[in-house]
Parts: structure tokens; sequence; C-alpha cells
């Protein structure tokens, strides 16, 4: 009942121009706009796969596991249908403040914090944001900078892209320059939802245990109708305080990723594409973690090494309008390969999939949009090369296992 009436009065407020003295002699207009969209997913996967959200987020095929009489029990085809994703967000503009113009946006859905709690509201987006034209201040919850929000797939799936593209949205304080065609972005983030793995799970305890933010810095170019950016990112985890001997322990994983990507646009015509050399992209809900590499028998102190992944998309859109409706047909191709560790491991990973050694993705898409209604339908397919677990963390003896997923999904946008 309580969430009912918050959002209530949410909407209300968000159809309420509101009046805010900032002297006595001054007034100045709060202006807040309601957005959003009503969603249905329907969905099949021609194999069990490793998902979130009931299923909705899917990341890649499970790999063979055999029953008594050697059937491969992951090979059973599956539906669902959802509208979890249904999105409500608010923007809110209008005052200045020291010197800047000032802008707060907040956005939910319902697809929960977990599969667990499906159904319930939970937090996607909440910032403020203060802005001086040539530089600007980002506080709060948004997209991790690894995302791009100026460059990532335009696919029909919620992943986005995941896991050859990151997703994650995280608390963070960014930074921007301007200098004309120039923008410089530094970014120190913690972890929330998207967490890092580790010998508790996954927890944010690990980047906040060992005092060092995530830290980010990128260059985008921007030069009429092209978009190119760089980006290096690292990140320092504590994977415990103490030894199973109940011994304090120092020991860190330190990692890093870089990236770049590029973006073509017209009004017809769109052209997208991401390279990401990546150390430990857990929390981005991609492949790699990281596996232990000596672990000393009198104390139980532990040394870790980072796993290396390669990932490389791209995204190619056409725009098309009719007298009564627009078409959009899309198409997304996505590599991803493990490069292993630097150095041997003790077999001992916190990573996703670990036994994959290569991925590629395949989705074609079409979408059909006349007003305010959306329909969509994608294939996607996603092959992922499972096999045995070398000293080093690379992959052999690799064999393919694929699944395809046909995606249909209807949109209200308001």
């Amino acid at each position: 009942m309580n969430k009912v009436f918050l959002l209530t009065i949410f909407i209300f407020l968000a159809n309420t121009s509101f009046s805010q003295d900032s002297t006595k002699t001054s007034k100045k207009k709060i202006n807040i706009h309601t957005h959003g969209f009503i969603k249905s997913d329907y969905w099949y996967d021609s194999r069990q796969v490793v998902y979130a959200r009931d299923g909705l987020f899917t990341l890649f095929p499970k790999g063979v596991v055999l029953d008594n009489k050697g059937n491969d029990i992951n090979a059973i085809p599956s539906f669902n249908y959802s509208a979890i994703t249904s999105r409500l967000n608010f923007k809110i503009d209008g005052l200045k403040a020291f010197g800047a113009s000032t802008f707060a946006f907040i956005e939910a859905d319902f697809s929960g914090m977990s599969n667990v709690s499906i159904n319930t509201f939970r937090l996607r987006h909440a910032y403020l944001e203060l802005d001086w034209k040539k530089s600007s201040l980002l506080l709060g919850q948004y997209w991790h900078p690894m995302f791009v929000s100026e460059v990532f797939p335009t696919v029909i799936s919620l992943n986005t892209g995941a896991p050859f593209q990151p997703f994650i949205r995280s608390p963070q304080i960014r930074y921007t320059y301007r200098l004309k065609q120039l923008k410089i972005i530094a970014v120190a983030l913690s972890q929330r939802d998207y967490s890092s793995k580790g010998p508790m799970g996954r927890s944010y305890t690990y980047l906040s245990n060992g005092l060092i933010p995530n830290l980010h810095l990128q260059i985008q170019y921007h030069k009429g109708k092209h978009l190119l950016g760089i980006a290096i990112d690292y990140k320092s985890l504590r994977p415990r305080l103490i030894t199973d001997s109940n011994i304090i322990t120092k020991s860190r994983v330190n990692s890093k990723a870089v990236m770049a990507f590029y973006k073509y646009k017209t009004s017809k015509v769109e052209f997208k594409t991401k390279v990401i050399y990546g150390e430990n992209m857990t929390e981005d809900l991609m492949l790699g973690g990281y596996a232990v590499t000596n672990i000393d028998t009198a104390t139980d102190r532990r040394n870790y090494s980072p796993t290396r992944d390669l990932f490389v998309w791209t995204n190619i859109i056409y725009h098309k309008k009719f007298k009564h409706f627009s078409l959009r047909p899309s198409l997304f191709i996505a590599y991803a390969k493990n490069l292993g560790t630097l150095s041997n491991t003790t077999n001992i990973f916190y990573a996703t999939a670990p036994n994959i050694d290569k991925m590629y993705r395949i989705a074609p898409s079409i979408s059909v949009k006349s007003g305010n209604t959306m329909f969509a339908f994608e294939w996607e397919y996603t092959s992922a090369f499972y096999g045995h677990i070398d000293d080093n963390a690379t992959v052999s003896n690799a064999k393919p296992i694929a699944n395809n997923r046909f995606i249909f999904t209807a949109f209200y946008f308001f």
C-alpha cells in the first residue's frame, strides 16, 4: 500500500508546476517532467541459459550437463512472458546553483534487486548534475562510464549486448570538461547492485575495504557525424580481511581495462563499434574475474591474478520513415575471447564462466513504431565454446554450445 501511495504522489507531482522563492523578490520555476514506458516481453530459448530476472536478461547458453542416461539436461527449451521492465522516471530542471544550471533525474522499474524480488520497485538511476557549460559535475547513481551512454548496442534484448558490452550502473562522482569537440571525463565510482565476485559471493565490500574507488578516465572527440573515444579503467579489490587461520591479510587484486569506441550517425544510418581489453570484469556482467595463484600454507594468505578478456562488437542500424510508422532494422555482431591470466593458478576462481574459451553472438532485429507504440522482434544467436581450464586460465579442447533466443517486445512510451 505504501508503494502505491508513493507512486500516486510522484505522478501527481510530475504533473504539477512548482514555484520556489530563491529571494523574496524573484521566483524561479521548477520543471518536473514524467517519462517512461509500459513494456511486455515474450521469448523462447532453444536451450537453458545463464540469466537474470526470470530469464529475461540472458547472457549465454549453459554448458553440457549429462543425466544418468547420457542426455544433456541443458538441451531443453523454455519460454516466458514478462512486463517487469516497465519503467518510470522524473526529470527536474529550471533552477541554478553555484552559477550552474541544475538537473536531477530519478528512474525505477519493477524488476527488483534480484530474482527473489521480482515485481518490486528498484532504483535504476538517481543523480543530480551541475552544468557550467564548459564543465559539469554529476553526483549519484548512473551508468558506469564503461557502458558509454553515447555508444551502446541498439538491440531488443534487455541485456543490451552483455556479456560483450558492459552493463552496469554505479554510485559515482563524475566530472566532465568540454573543450570544443573534446570531452574529458574523470570518474570515481563505488559498487552497489552490480558488484565484484569474491570469497563471499558478489559484494561491494571487496572494493570498499580497499579504500580506493574504481577510477576511470575517458576522452571523447565529437565532430559532425562522428564520435570517437578512448578510456582507461582501474580498480583494486581486497577480497578478504582475514584468512581462514584468523590472520589479517592485505592481499589485493588489481586490474585494468582499456576501451576504444566509434559511432557514425546520420538521419538514416548508424554505425557503432567498441573494443575492450578487460581484466576482472565480473561487475560489468561480462566474462572473466580473478583466480588464486598462491596460498601460504602457514597463514592461508593468498595472491591473486585477474583473468584477461577481449571483447569486440559492431552494430548497424537503419532508420526509415513512412506515412504512418517508422521502421528500424538492426544487426548486432559480437565476439569475446578468454586470454587467461599472467600467472599459473591454483584452480580457485572468482569469475564468470572461466571454462569458456570464446563466444560470439549474431542478433538481427526489426522494430516498427507508430505514434507512442512500438513492436519489435529479435533473433539472438549466441554460441559459447566450453572446454578444459589450463594452468594459466586459458581454455583448451573447447566445443561450441549454442542458444537461439526469439523475443517479441511491445512498448507504449509516455
